[in-house]
């Protein structure tokens, strides 16, 4: 399976977080908006493994109430994978919007996701889950 194939089958299968852990490589990394913790948002970081991307799903699940996700593209190689689109989710715990174009890149190995980073408007982010209006 080439690597858009891979990471079409991840994000069909997000409402399952099983189902898409199946399509994370054992040795994946998993970035999400930055390298580093930080305290500006929990998402924040980089996820190891099968148990980190659980772990980084797991925080979307709990916070984050999927309204709409449209991917506009995706492009690959046979192990190269880019993505965009947008969504909007309800957060949780202060009920705002957040909405936001996003971007994808992957890499995938033994026809798992291996390297995955995600690009998405952090202001906004940080803006929602503080209460305040996009």
């Amino acid at each position: 399976m080439k690597a858009a194939q891979v990471l079409q089958q991840y994000f069909q299968n997000l409402q399952d977080m099983d189902k898409a852990l199946n399509y994370v490589h054992r040795d994946a990394e998993f970035i999400a908006a930055f390298e580093q913790e930080t305290d500006r948002h929990h998402f924040y970081g980089t996820y190891y493994g099968v148990e980190g991307v659980r772990t980084l799903l797991s925080k979307f699940q709990r916070d984050l109430e999927p309204q709409e996700f449209e991917i506009r593209k995706i492009l690959g190689d046979e192990i190269t994978a880019f993505a965009w689109g947008r969504f909007q989710h309800r957060v949780r715990p202060t009920n705002k919007i957040f909405e936001s174009y996003w971007a994808v890149v992957c890499e995938v190995e033994d026809g798992k996701i291996k390297y995955f980073r995600g690009f998405e408007d952090t202001g906004a982010l940080e803006a929602s889950f503080r209460g305040e209006s996009n």
